[in-house]
C-alpha cells in the first residue's frame, strides 16, 4: 500500500473514516495519507512527504543525514528537513521544514528513491547548527562509509556561510577509520588532550601475521584503548574478547576498554589512564580544550539542550500559509478548497497524524 493525497482518497476507494483512523493510516505532513504500519520508516515517510513538496524539492541537512545512516548527534528526535530551489513557491506546512535555497544540479542525488542533496552539501548544512565534536562524528560516518570526501566537502563550502568556520575546524580533526560515533568521541577526547593516536591500529605478531585490529592506539606507548559497546556482553562475544586480549598481550600490548558512560561521566580518568601509559604527569588543563568542546556537544545535556533549540525553527506542528506545488487544492469531488483549513476538508479534523519530528 502506497502514501496519497487526501484528494485522492476517494479514487482508491478509501472512506473518509478508514482515512482518518489512526490503526490505519498516519499524516506525516499536511495533506497526505501514509499506511501506519510504515510509520517508523524515514524512507516511506519521505515519500510520503514528497507529495505535497514543490518540484524539484529534495530533502537535505538532518533527514539527508539520517537517510545515509549517518552517526547522528544523540537526540531522540530529528525534524524533517526539504529544499527547494531559491526562487521556488513558499511553502510552510505541519510536518515538514522546507528551506529555499540554491542547491546545485550536481549536489542533487538518489538514496533509496528520495531524493536528497549530495553528502557534501549535506554536511555544510549540518554545520549551520552542529557542535564541533557532534560535527566531526557524522563527517567520520560519511567519510568511513565513502559518500564524501575531505576534498568535496572543501570544494562544497563558500566563505561567510553560517557554519564555515567550525566545518574547517571539524576538517582538520575528522578520521574515516572510524567504527562508530562512540570511537570518534573516544579518539577526540585523546587528541583534544594533547595524546597522538593511530585508529584502527593492525597488531601483527614476529611472524608478520595479523592477530587484532585495535580502535585506538596510544602512540609512544604500549595501550590500546577501545570502545565497547553492549555487544560485549554477549557471551561467546565475551569469549573472543578474551582471546584476543591474551594475544594483545603476547605481542606487549595493554587493552583498557571503556564504555559510554565513563565518556559521559568519568573523561578524566580517561585522560590520566593516558598519562600513566605515556608515563605523564597528571595535568588537569590538559582536558580544557575537551571540557569547553563537550560542553557545546551532545555528549552533555547542555549541548543537548542547545541543539534542540538551534533545531527548533525546523519543527512545524501547526499548520501555516503554503502554495501547492499543484495549484488550487480541490475536493474529491473537484470543487476548490483554497483557503479551507484542511487537504481534506469535508472531513473532520485528521485524528492520528504523527508527530512532526521522527526518531531515527
Amino acid at each position: 500500500m502506497e502514501s496519497f493525497r487526501h484528494s485522492d482518497a476517494y479514487a482508491r476507494g478509501y472512506t473518509a473514516d478508514l482515512v482518518r483512523n489512526p490503526r490505519h493510516f498516519v499524516h506525516p505532513v499536511d495533506g497526505v495519507a501514509q499506511p501506519a504500519s510504515t510509520a517508523d520508516d524515514l524512507v516511506e515517510t519521505c515519500q510520503a512527504i514528497a507529495l505535497q513538496l514543490p518540484a524539484g524539492a529534495v530533502f537535505t541537512h538532518a533527514t539527508a543525514a539520517l537517510l545515509r545512516g549517518w552517526w547522528m548527534p544523540l537526540l531522540d528526535d530529528w525534524p524533517i528537513v526539504a529544499g527547494s530551489d531559491k526562487d521556488g513557491v513558499h511553502l510552510d506546512r505541519r510536518g515538514v521544514y522546507v528551506r529555499r535555497c540554491d542547491i546545485p544540479p550536481g549536489h542533487r542525488t538518489y538514496v533509496d528513491g528520495v531524493p536528497v542533496a549530495s553528502a557534501a552539501w549535506t554536511i555544510v548544512e549540518l554545520a549551520e547548527h552542529f557542535a564541533l565534536l557532534d560535527l566531526v562524528a557524522v563527517i567520520d560516518s560519511a567519510l568511513h562509509l565513502r559518500h564524501t570526501t575531505v576534498d568535496q566537502i572543501r570544494a562544497t563550502m563558500r566563505k561567510g556561510r553560517r557554519g564555515v568556520r567550525v566545518l574547517r575546524r571539524a576538517l582538520d580533526l575528522v578520521d574515516g577509520r572510524s567504527e562508530s560515533w562512540w570511537e570518534s568521541m573516544l579518539r577526540l577526547l585523546h587528541v583534544l588532550s594533547g595524546f597522538a593516536v593511530e585508529p584502527q591500529y593492525v597488531v601483527r605478531n614476529r611472524a608478520g601475521v595479523e592477530v587484532a585490529r585495535a580502535d585506538l592506539k596510544l602512540l609512544h606507548s604500549n595501550r590500546i584503548a577501545e570502545y565497547d559497546g553492549a555487544d560485549h556482553r554477549d557471551r561467546l562475544q565475551h569469549q573472543r574478547d578474551l582471546r584476543r586480549e591474551k594475544a594483545l598481550a603476547r605481542e606487549g600490548l595493554e587493552r583498557y576498554g571503556y564504555v559510554a558512560t565513563e565518556l559521559l561521566n568519568t573523561p578524566a580518568m580517561i585522560v590520566r589512564d593516558a598519562e600513566a601509559a605515556r608515563g605523564l604527569p597528571h595535568f588537569p588543563a590538559r582536558m580544557q580544550r575537551w571540557h569547553d568542546e563537550a560542553r557545546l556537544a551532545t555528549i552533555s545535556f547542555a549541548g543537548q539542550a542547545a541543539l534542540r533549540r538551534r533545531l527548533k525553527r525546523f519543527v512545524r506542528t501547526q499548520a501555516g500559509r503554503s502554495s501547492s506545488p499543484s495549484g488550487a487544492n480541490r475536493s474529491a469531488s473537484g470543487a476548490s478548497t483554497e483557503g479551507a483549513p484542511s487537504h481534506f476538508p469535508e472531513f473532520a479534523p485528521l485524528a492520528g497524524g504523527s508527530t512532526d519530528i521522527l526518531g531515527r
